[in-house]
């Protein structure tokens, strides 16, 4: 089968939406597909215009969408919202869910100022028109997490929507050695976002641990915080950390969750995070608010002293990254409802 796939980027290196589709293309053309890849940057760009960027998703359907069906593209699945495509993978969630949590971290003045702004409130609005029309039948939708099968109930009752969690490199990712690394690990490239700042309030309630972030925002200083922009050692920062801790103020299905549990180690995480019953279930722990250090302080103490290396990795074991492409190939590809 001929399929075709929309997104943003191609750029290798960019990030993890942009790995998971590679792998995902590479896992279609192993299983005897031919995938057509259409971006805007990267590898795969195609000429097409980018600006408003509100209007994007409707330069690519009307550029990506009918180059992809004359190449004889039978599927099409999008990552951005392009009404006419056949399976719509949100890897962002739900804007009308994931738009006001971006705010949230956002001091309090600035914060309302932004969604005072009517450019702002515009820009959106469009893109939830483009949105709206991907979950309509006929075309379905490939969920990331059951957080994102409870939005769309919520929001859309008549879309049509199948759970494909992303998986994990459970070579890459995997226990061994002491735990000689740090005692707290934050892996995050939007430090605001993922909850670095309820992070060091706990950090200043915990006066015999340290942290060590990885990630290439904007260092906040803080005497126990060491900074690494380099990822190249993650696995092996993984293996060795006490635990890892994620309070995102939301995650459609953090990676960093199944990547913490694949090695073994703890992780605590928010509810809104669309992973959070895994790093539950694997031995760590789900805030109920993500700016909330005194229960995250109290969360790390608890994980910490009853870590079960086995009890994670067994979690991760059931999400390994080959097993879950194959999901998404036998949806797209018509071999599962």
């Amino acid at each position: 089968m001929h399929v075709g796939v929309i997104c943003e980027h191609s750029d290798p290196g960019r990030g993890g939406a942009e790995r998971y589709l590679r792998a995902l293309a590479a896992r279609f053309r192993a299983r005897g597909h031919r995938v057509t890849v259409c971006a805007r940057t990267g590898p795969e760009a195609r000429p097409v215009r980018g600006w408003p960027p509100a209007l994007r998703p409707g330069y690519y359907a009307r550029e990506f969408l009918p180059f992809l069906r004359d190449e004889g593209a039978e599927r099409v699945l999008a990552t951005v919202p392009v009404p006419g495509c056949d399976f719509y993978q949100p890897h962002n969630g739900l804007l009308s869910v994931c738009i006001p949590a971006h705010l949230d971290p956002v001091p309090a003045p600035w914060r309302h100022l932004r969604r005072a702004n009517p450019v702002r409130g515009i820009h959106f609005a469009v893109l939830r028109g483009f949105e709206d029309r991907c979950y309509r039948p006929p075309a379905k939708v490939l969920a990331l997490s059951p957080r994102v099968v409870e939005d769309l109930a919520g929001l859309y009752p008549d879309a049509r929507s199948v759970l494909t969690r992303p998986g994990v490199d459970l070579g890459r990712f995997a226990p061994g050695g002491a735990r000689d690394g740090p005692d707290m690990l934050f892996v995050a490239h939007n430090f605001r976002l993922k909850g670095l700042a309820t992070v060091l309030r706990a950090l200043d309630r915990l006066p015999d641990r340290r942290l060590l972030v990885v990630g290439r925002d904007r260092p906040v200083p803080h005497p126990r915080a060491e900074y690494r922009s380099d990822d190249a050692d993650l696995p092996a920062l993984f293996r060795s950390a006490r635990v890892v801790v994620h309070p995102t103020w939301y995650d459609t299905a953090s990676l960093v969750v199944l990547e913490a549990l694949a090695s073994g180690t703890p992780v605590i995480t928010s509810m809104r995070d669309g992973n959070a019953d895994l790093a539950v279930e694997g031995g760590g722990a789900a805030v109920n608010d993500p700016g909330d250090d005194e229960a995250l302080a109290r969360a790390i103490e608890a994980v910490a002293a009853s870590a079960d290396p086995g009890r994670a990795r067994a979690v991760a074991e059931r999400y390994g990254e080959q097993a879950m492409l194959d999901r998404v190939v036998e949806v797209v590809c018509g071999s599962a409802s």
